[in-house]
């Protein structure tokens, strides 16, 4: 009987069923909390910007004098009455287009910001106010600026434009670019031209591929 007993399996303790269980290690509980703070932040951003959208489809948010471009900015400028809403000072540039009698003295408003931009600006009122209809549709691509150089990147058709033109009239019309970027814009004192990128050598007998500053510009 006592054999029958001692042979029977041994019914385990109430503490061996009842063991503590093994925690996560402190990186990986660490890992799960960030990674659920993170889904909240990226469901609250993601839903926030929904909802701001959905306002702005509905004129809820109105924002005034908001420019998207170089032309809705100089439409803002000219407009009479936003002479007292505009945030930021306006900056007064002389440019000098070329006429039909020789280059011209004439002057526009921009909002101060990054000389770049305000000399890409300037540059292209030169081109759109000329009086030469190749110029008109051309725009400056980029503008690098280095100390008291300034770099013009301008598209194609540039130097075939200055090649249809007399002499004379081509190195007005480059006098008038190097005199609105260097009086405006100190401590430049020289443009370089290039076109797509790249270095444009000669037209005709004109040197693209040299610095141009007011001395030889007038010269």
């Amino acid at each position: 009987m006592n054999d029958e007993i001692s042979r029977r399996p041994r019914m385990p303790d109430r503490e061996e069923y009842y063991q503590p269980r093994r925690r996560a290690p402190l990186f990986l509980r660490v890992l799960a909390q960030l990674s659920v703070m993170v889904i909240f932040l990226a469901a609250g951003y993601y839903g926030a910007d929904l909802f701001l959208k959905m306002l702005d489809r509905r004129n809820v948010l109105k924002q005034e004098n908001i420019v998207s471009n170089t032309e809705d900015l100089q439409r803002l400028l000219a407009a009479e009455d936003s002479s007292d809403n505009v945030v930021g000072p306006r900056k007064e540039l002389v440019v000098y287009p070329l006429g039909r009698d020789g280059m011209v003295k004439a002057g526009m408003k921009v909002l101060s910001e990054v000389q770049e931009d305000e000399i890409i600006q300037a540059v292209n009122a030169v081109f759109r106010e000329s009086s030469e209809s190749w110029a008109n549709v051309i725009e400056a691509k980029h503008v690098y600026r280095d100390g008291i150089a300034v770099y013009l990147d301008l598209p194609q058709g540039f130097a075939a434009g200055l090649g249809k033109m007399s002499e004379e009239r081509a190195l007005l019309m480059l006098t008038g670019i190097v005199r609105t970027v260097v009086e405006n814009f100190l401590p430049v004192k020289q443009v370089y031209f290039l076109q797509e990128g790249r270095w444009v050598q000669n037209v005709g007998s004109i040197r693209l591929s040299d610095p141009w500053g007011l001395e030889n510009a007038n010269g």
